[in-house]
């Protein structure tokens, strides 16, 4: 599912600015947001987080030198992630708090590290469609629904990695939960899956269906891509057979960092693998649990920065600086942290503003 950019929300908060009389600060969600003081407490608005691309229209003149991207910026002492607008940008009709109205507005997703096959005919892409994810995860049922050639695109049985960020979830900080911290690692995101196809007949033998996939697509042919060479550097293909057991299926997914990727912020000479999934059909294993298996089998995780983060209670700004910090792979500023409860089933990633700044993103 494509990330909603751009939605209807309300100012909670104005804040003023040393020095400055015609702007001030805003929040939105857990967003601080430099908006003019025409903006009031209550005021429901359009906001569009960093990464949004506007498309290039004459009411969109003003970004033109920013080249249409909304990115963290930093003025007068303030650090200002999205833009505001008034409803009035948008056609005449009735909208209510956290409509997606990214499209309405043409707006895109800056990828830094947009995958170069999306324009290869092989790869094909994850079809638009919802279905429920237990009937997904049917093999008889995606034949059913799905056109012969998406049948075997991107696993449908697993979602696409993209962690909510703290700023859209601030209710996270206040949930009784012990949250595993692990270092957000700055890479190409990967799955690697193998599920199981059972043979027409009882005399047939089951087989299995190994793919190699980016964030977006299924990499069908061997490559030079990072998501190749760490699936054939640590064999995950014989991996995955170690651990799928009796389930139909079974995912790893991890960060690929490599010479040619995000400006190879942790200087290896070679692609590499840190995982920080491993999925079954009955759910993500937890991080504590899942770096032991992985680790076992000659994977790396991850780093893992606290077993029980104490965060609850903590304001958006305070967990963002908690998320400031030294990277564990390299003498560099990590991107974030990315918190999962014990269990697996809930997370959230807190992504450093000065990670952000530095990096012009």
């Amino acid at each position: 599912m494509a990330r909603a950019l751009a939605h209807i929300e309300e100012i909670n908060s104005i804040i003023p600015i040393e020095g400055k009389d015609r702007i001030v600060l805003a929040t939105v969600l857990g967003w601080t947001v430099i908006v003019q003081k025409d903006f009031k407490v209550g005021d429901k608005v359009v906001f569009a987080e960093i990464d949004s691309v506007f498309p290039d229209k004459p009411e969109f003149e003003f970004l033109r030198n920013k080249k249409f991207r909304i990115k963290t910026m930093k003025m007068a002492g303030v650090i200002s992630q999205g833009i505001v607008f008034p409803l009035s940008i948008l056609p005449e009709g009735e909208y209510n708090i956290g409509d997606d109205v990214t499209d309405i507005l043409g707006i895109t997703q800056y990828e830094p590290t947009m995958d170069k096959e999306e324009m290869d005919t092989e790869s094909i892409k994850t079809p638009v469609k919802k279905y429920p994810e237990f009937l997904m995860r049917m093999s008889w049922f995606r034949k059913l629904v799905l056109p012969k050639k998406q049948a075997k695109g991107f696993p449908s049985f697993i979602s696409k990695t993209d962690e909510t960020r703290i700023q859209n979830a601030p209710f996270y900080l206040n949930m009784d939960c012990n949250w595993i911290a692990t270092e957000k690692v700055d890479g190409q995101s990967g799955s690697f899956t193998l599920q199981r196809v059972k043979g027409k007949h009882f005399w047939n033998k089951d087989t299995y269906d190994f793919a190699v996939c980016s964030r977006n697509l299924r990499k069908w042919k061997k490559d030079t891509s990072s998501f190749w060479s760490v699936a054939e550097k640590y064999n995950i293909e014989e991996v995955l057979h170690k651990l799928i057991g009796d389930n139909e299926w079974v995912a790893i997914q991890g960060e690929c960092v490599a010479s040619n990727v995000q400006g190879n912020k942790y200087h290896v000479t070679e692609p590499d693998l840190y995982v920080f999934n491993l999925i079954y059909p009955s759910g993500r294993v937890g991080s504590v649990e899942a770096k032991k298996i992985v680790n076992n089998l000659g994977l790396k995780f991850v780093p893992i920065l606290s077993e029980n983060a104490q965060i609850k209670g903590m304001t958006v700004p305070e967990v963002l600086e908690y998320a400031t910090g030294k990277s564990q792979l390299y003498d560099t500023l990590r991107e974030g942290i990315v918190f999962r409860s014990e269990d697996g089933k809930q997370s959230f990633k807190a992504v450093s503003p000065e990670f952000l700044l530095k990096n012009n993103e």
